[in-house]
């Protein structure tokens, strides 16, 4: 179809943006996995609470085990019945739970710097950090029942409605000295659903929590490498791409 098809439609849906609310991150709620104790809100870490134990000899850490991911601790939410997928509630948080380790691991893996090499030994070593981690908040992609109806254009419009009610989902992630146990820092973030104009991740439930994974296990292991006093900036909440 022409272009003067879509135009109208176009200029609508720029409208219809320009006025929403922006959506920001709120403050990840306690989940009972791990003592917040000292978090606060750290403006040079891309998560938004965190404590990071002073003193610690980073350097003498080579190796990371990336532990599976807790799912125990996730809150309550009435949003799955609301959506008719009950009985599928065990398997949707077993297959992110999987992925997110998966996508930690990877993120080591691919570091350029190759700073950490993955341990898969269950032996502990003092120049081995743990990686402990939890789910703590997960909603379905609203977006999936909502734009039933999706078509090209017309459908991003509903997506751009939909952001005044985003899902969400939360981690927690807790570094440890793997010989000694001793907690050396502290991570807690809570992301909705990126603001997109095309976006595929529409189609599937986990599309955005799973993107949000990504972004978070890049950030972590950017958060290792930074030299002190350095800031590591957050994800962008806007995201333009249709993959």
């Amino acid at each position: 179809m022409r272009l003067s098809y879509w135009l109208p439609q176009i200029i609508s849906l720029l409208f219809v943006i320009s006025f929403l609310p922006v959506c920001m991150a709120a403050d990840p709620r306690p989940s009972g996995f791990m003592d917040q104790k000292n978090m606060t809100i750290r403006g040079d870490l891309p998560f938004e609470m965190g404590w990071i134990k002073p003193g610690v000899n980073w350097q003498k850490y080579q190796k990371v085990v990336i532990e599976p991911v807790d799912t125990k601790h996730l809150l309550e939410s009435d949003a799955w019945q609301e959506f008719g997928r009950t009985g599928e509630i065990q398997k949707d948080i077993k297959k992110l739970a999987m992925y997110t380790r998966g996508a930690f691991s990877n993120a080591f893996i691919t570091d350029p710097k190759k700073r950490f090499k993955i341990s898969y030994s269950m032996s502990p070593s003092p120049d081995t950090l743990k990686v402990e981690m939890a789910l703590t908040e997960l909603t379905p992609n609203k977006v999936l029942l909502k734009a039933a109806g999706y078509v090209p254009l017309y459908g991003l419009a509903v997506k751009a409605v939909n952001q005044t009610n985003p899902s969400y989902v939360s981690i927690e992630i807790r570094l440890k000295d793997a010989k000694t146990g001793e907690i050396l820092a502290k991570f807690a973030d809570r992301q909705n659903e990126p603001f997109t104009l095309v976006n595929v991740d529409q189609f599937n439930w986990y599309g955005f929590a799973e993107k949000r994974v990504d972004e978070w296990s890049v950030k972590l292991v950017e958060t290792l490498n930074r030299k002190p006093g350095t800031v590591v900036s957050k994800s962008s909440n806007f995201n333009l791409k249709p993959w």
